[in-house]
């Protein structure tokens, strides 16, 4: 099958189930393009090396004029001429603002039809997020694309953007759409107590490469400090200003307890701050980003991974999140919370500690508790990881998401061009 997905921009380091999804398709013998329809991702020293590997920025084409008027009227007669010559007078379709509203007239719309590649002809149009779909479903009915468009849903763009934009908000999607994709049941029931069509829903979660990620049993002695790791943007939903707290609460209690928090953003001043504040700032050290092999090596060292996911204010959520995934392939035991779609992962499985979130009592309590059993760490370490390989592997996420492209492509299409109907016959 010939794929595209459709991201805000790429690569982004955060979102590595983007690489690992389009590493797991072209394994499977599919060919991916990738369009960032928002603009560059990080600098190539930033990049997890899978992007390298394969080749992935000679795969993706990324729309940079979004905030450059000027440059999208000059650039113009070029963008039409290649519109032109791949679609004829149909190229017109590009400045209509009843098809793009006002996208159309201010070109945006233009420039990004004249990135697609093979005249937009695709079997499979994949939103990443669903905040892209109807940018995606537009170009389709316009002509630009062709395929069958499957819409994902992973976090911010079923909670925070419902929130804000209101729950009719994807009332057009719903409609147009040939399927749809949560990364799990929680946001599937979600997206479709929306309006989603259920039969057309199917839960997809993000892919791990667990190879990247080696089974290391854990052991802790209470002479020596106890190795704490949380891995995440520095946001809200994060939840990391609880996992600081929880330490400020423990190391008040004697336990000689280290957190090492990988990631950047935002938050960075503010729970740096808080960790001062604590009196713990000497305790409490901020990695920045990181890539897959600086994770998996700070996997190695520590004792116990800290995964304390809460509900923003602005009602962003998190689904089943890859850090805890990556945790668990490496045999690391975890204290996380009944955030979002984390309770799908843990469940029933004794390899960690769940606790409701935005609670710093409960998640000391939780570490504690762990300290006690931590002879039954490696065996605990070895069901996490066996969760992980048969649920959540590179390999089975891509079976998965094939099937869902093949029931997608079995149904009639929905909303898509004729024109291009018959050039993609």
């Amino acid at each position: 099958m010939r794929i595209a997905f459709f991201v805000h921009r790429f690569p982004v380091i955060s979102e590595a189930f983007i690489t690992n999804a389009a590493a797991g398709l072209i394994d499977a013998g599919h060919e991916v393009d990738v369009y960032a329809l928002h603009g560059d991702g990080e600098a190539g020293e930033s990049r997890h090396r899978v992007v390298a590997d394969y080749g992935l920025e000679a795969r993706s084409r990324t729309f940079r004029l979004r905030e450059q008027p000027r440059r999208r009227l000059a650039l113009a007669p070029l963008a039409g001429a290649r519109l032109v010559a791949a679609h004829g007078l149909g190229a017109r379709a590009a400045i209509d603002r009843r098809t793009f509203g006002a996208d159309g007239p201010s070109l945006m719309s233009l420039h990004e039809a004249a990135m697609f590649r093979h005249g937009g002809r695709y079997d499979i149009l994949h939103c990443q997020f669903g905040t892209l779909a109807q940018t995606v479903l537009n170009h389709r009915r316009a002509g630009f694309l062709s395929g069958r468009v499957l819409v994902h849903f992973r976090g911010h763009d079923i909670s925070s953007h419902v929130r804000e934009h209101g729950e009719d908000v994807y009332d057009p999607v719903f409609a147009e759409a040939d399927g749809f994709l949560a990364v799990c049941d929680a946001f599937r029931d979600r997206a479709i107590a929306l309006g989603a069509p259920a039969e057309r829903v199917s839960v997809i979660p993000s892919g791990v490469a667990v190879g990247g990620f080696r089974y290391t049993p854990r052991g802790w002695r209470p002479d020596r400090p106890l190795n704490l790791l949380a891995v995440g943007r520095l946001v809200e939903k994060k939840g990391f200003a609880f996992a600081i707290d929880a330490v400020a609460r423990v190391a008040a209690e004697g336990l000689d307890a280290r957190l090492l928090i990988m990631g950047d953003g935002p938050l960075h001043a503010a729970l740096s701050a808080r960790a001062a504040a604590h009196g713990i700032a000497d305790r409490v050290t901020f990695f920045g980003a990181a890539d897959h092999a600086q994770v998996a090596e700070q996997l190695d060292r520590a004792h116990l991974f800290l995964a304390p996911s809460t509900t923003a204010a602005n009602g962003d959520k998190e689904g089943v999140i890859n850090t805890l995934k990556e945790a668990m392939a490496a045999g690391c035991p975890f204290v996380t919370t009944d955030h979002g779609g984390i309770p799908e992962l843990v469940e029933g499985l004794d390899a960690g500690i769940m606790v409701p979130e935005g609670d710093a009592e409960a998640l000391a309590l939780a570490l504690v508790e762990l300290l006690e059993r931590r002879a039954d760490w490696p065996e605990m370490g070895r069901r996490g990881r066996r969760r992980i390989v048969e649920r959540y592997s590179n390999e089975a996420v891509t079976q998965a998401t094939v099937a869902a492209y093949q029931r997608a492509s079995a149904t009639p299409r929905a909303g898509t061009s004729r024109r291009l109907e018959r050039h993609a016959s």
